[in-house]
């Protein structure tokens, strides 16, 4: 079994100020705020900055500096398209891990994925909470969001019982309920925030929340490196970067771990592509690689 070191506090020191000029929206993220906030910019932006001050004196995190609670992460990946297709075709169940305040999940309501098939789960009610204050939707969202550490979820792949159980709009608390029950997984911006063995630990999880069924897809973003290795963290964090390379080997290990090494090597397709971002630091306008990537069960 994996090793597991928990996401270290960060200096206090190491943390820069926020920045409001970092908040340029794409068209597209636009529209979609548009629709889910107000037409009026001005307003958009007051919301988006007053909910980014209360999450980052709890949480530093430097996608909260940089307004990724309201960029349109999801939709980026190559995925996406055929996830979102799946959905009109047949039962899926679609769990945003890390969900955060709820943007990516919200948007693919507003692209067809039905919001009863949805799940949000996020380690922090903060950001949940914030995600109702930000879209002014708490009585209304139709998305089930929950917190629960994916940590606490068992790596069960007896799985003994019948994942059908779980129908769309049961009450969902914990992840280990899930176990055997999702059709699509989204993952944005949490590997990275921890070293190789709880990486590990972390895709064993999502393996026994999977239905093994054609199409069943796990799908991400986060911090890449051309050459995998341990990240140059400005905040002093220990955190570790996979590559185009490591990272198919990876889920090939887990896979192979859960159903054997005939069902890794012939029922599971890894595509992982390393992009460029651009983002700032103290001030300083920087270079660094993404990995975008997508599991599914052929």
């Amino acid at each position: 079994m994996a090793d597991i070191r928990a996401e270290a506090a960060i200096d206090p020191a190491l943390i820069p100020p926020l920045d409001l000029a970092l908040f340029t929206p794409t068209d597209a993220e636009l529209v979609f705020l548009r629709k889910a906030i107000s037409t009026d910019y001005e307003e958009i932006r007051r919301r988006v900055i007053e909910v980014q001050k209360e999450a980052y004196t709890k949480y530093p995190y430097p996608c909260i500096r940089a307004f990724h609670h309201v960029s349109l992460m999801m939709t980026a990946n190559p995925i996406y398209q055929t996830v979102l297709n799946a959905s009109k075709l047949g039962e899926t169940l679609l769990l945003d891990l890390g969900c955060c305040m709820g943007t990516d999940v919200r948007k693919l309501v507003q692209d067809g994925y039905p919001a009863s098939h949805i799940l949000g789960c996020d380690l922090r009610q903060d950001f949940i909470d914030l995600g109702f204050k930000l879209y002014s939707d708490g009585e209304t969202c139709p998305i089930h969001f929950f917190t629960s550490d994916i940590f606490n979820c068992p790596v069960e792949f007896e799985f003994g019982r019948d994942p059908s159980a779980i129908t769309p709009g049961a009450r969902i608390t914990e992840l280990a309920q899930l176990t055997g029950s999702l059709t699509h997984i989204y993952v944005g911006a949490l590997f990275h925030l921890f070293d190789e063995s709880t990486q590990y630990a972390i895709a064993l999880r999502l393996a026994s929340l999977l239905k093994r069924r054609s199409g069943a897809v796990i799908f991400g973003r986060h911090r890449g490196l051309e050459q995998e290795g341990m990240i140059d963290d400005h905040l002093g964090r220990i955190r570790y970067g996979h590559s185009e390379r490591s990272w198919p080997v990876m889920w090939r290990k887990v896979f192979g771990e859960a159903e054997g090494d005939e069902f890794a090597t012939s029922r599971v397709l890894v595509e992982a592509k390393i992009n460029d971002f651009d983002h700032t630091i103290f001030g300083t306008r920087r270079q660094g690689k993404m990995l975008v990537w997508h599991v599914i069960i052929l």
